[in-house]
């Protein structure tokens, strides 16, 4: 970073894009709501080492690529709304929090959360390109930047995860509860088809 108020408002940015509804918070919310924050834990620290390696996927280069509109494109939208189908589809069909219950999300399935999340490559992208010193360390810049990301994603998914499990507790069993986490895995698909709609109407 080139000076402190530019680590500033990487700060602000890196709060807003990691604490506003996405893929990644939808996806930790529901899960605890589902199953409690105890199964929160191993896919979110799945998800933080994904994210650092999507970040240096993106300061090698590679996010232009998906930015472009072509086949490579086109493969990430096929995975991307895949991947969060059988993500929606895995907390739909998962039991509430048992401590013998190997259901639940896996540190592995975690990983893919944020590499095949378009929010998270698009705010990977925008990041480099507005706070990306290009006279400085490559390393220390990339470093500074996936650990500011890591540090929000770890706080406000945490955060989400949090408050899917007060919401478990204050709905019971019932069929708000069942509602509730229906909900929660709708809007997760609902908003990577919008996020992967938006960047074909933008191409």
């Amino acid at each position: 970073m080139a000076d402190w108020s530019t680590l500033m408002a990487f700060a602000v940015f890196v709060c807003v894009m990691s604490g506003t509804p996405g893929p990644g918070n939808l996806t930790f919310m529901a899960l605890g709501a589902k199953a409690g924050f105890g199964a929160v834990v191993r896919p979110l620290c799945g998800a933080i080492l994904g994210a650092a390696m999507l970040g240096l996927c993106v300061a090698l280069g590679l996010g232009a690529l998906l930015m472009q509109d072509g086949w490579i494109a086109n493969i990430f939208r096929g995975l991307s709304m895949g991947y969060m189908l059988y993500l929606a589809w895995r907390i739909m069909t998962m039991h509430k929090a048992d401590k013998k219950d190997t259901a639940h999300l896996s540190f592995a399935e975690g990983i893919l959360i944020h590499p095949l999340s378009p929010k998270t490559w698009a705010m990977y992208s925008i990041a480099f390109s507005l706070y990306f010193n290009p006279t400085g360390s490559l390393l220390d810049e990339t470093a500074i930047l996936i650990g500011g990301f890591a540090m929000g994603g770890l706080v406000f998914h945490s955060l989400w995860g949090f408050m899917g499990a007060k919401v478990m507790q204050f709905l019971g069993d019932g069929r708000k509860y069942q509602l509730f986490t229906a909900a929660m895995a709708v809007l997760m698909v609902g908003t990577t088809a919008w996020s992967l709609w938006a960047k074909t109407g933008a191409s």
